[in-house]
């Protein structure tokens, strides 16, 4: 990839998780929805750091925690494929894995992924989500960032999916 590839992709990855936390804090802020605060769980609260890693075979895309507002990062990892870039964010272990050389599509963990041992949470991963995906204009809809923001309120704090529809979250 060119320069001004790289360029425009960082912008396009920018511009989709910007609208992702703006539609999320917007229906979480929604005062017709009347959503309590302790309905939402820790990992869709607060600001991002979001860093995009481009690897090998395609893009891996974490976010963490941040204090001090949204901040995005893009980095270049031409070495290593998808799969080790993911493993190195989850304590070792190949969560993601695919044939060499395989479109694996657009895979995401959209909570920390934990290690549970007898019932018991033994580690946690720092990050907050997890995406990849090995189709690098996977970040071009800001519908599907809008979309999953809402998906996300769905599946974790419990709006039904037909107040979503209609229009008022």
């Amino acid at each position: 990839m060119s320069g001004k590839d790289l360029e425009v992709l960082r912008r396009e990855i920018t511009e989709y998780y910007q609208t992702y936390y703006a539609e999320l804090r917007s229906r979480l802020q929604d005062h017709e929805l009347a959503i309590p605060s302790r309905a939402v769980p820790e990992h869709l609260k607060g600001y991002r750091r979001v860093v995009t890693v481009m690897g090998q075979d395609g893009l891996v895309v974490t976010h963490w925690p941040n204090a001090w507002g949204d901040e995005f990062e893009f980095h270049l990892s031409p070495g290593k494929p998808v799969r080790e870039l993911v493993a190195e964010e989850c304590a070792g272990e190949r969560v993601v894995d695919y044939a060499p050389g395989t479109d694996f599509g657009i895979r995401e963990m959209t909570e920390p992924l934990r290690l549970v041992m007898e019932g018991r949470e033994v580690w946690r991963a720092p990050w907050t989500r997890l995406e990849v995906s090995s189709r690098l204009d996977a970040w071009r809809d800001t519908g599907r960032a809008r979309r999953a923001a809402l998906e996300d309120l769905v599946r974790y704090v419990g709006l039904s999916e037909e107040l979503l529809s209609e229009g008022r979250a």
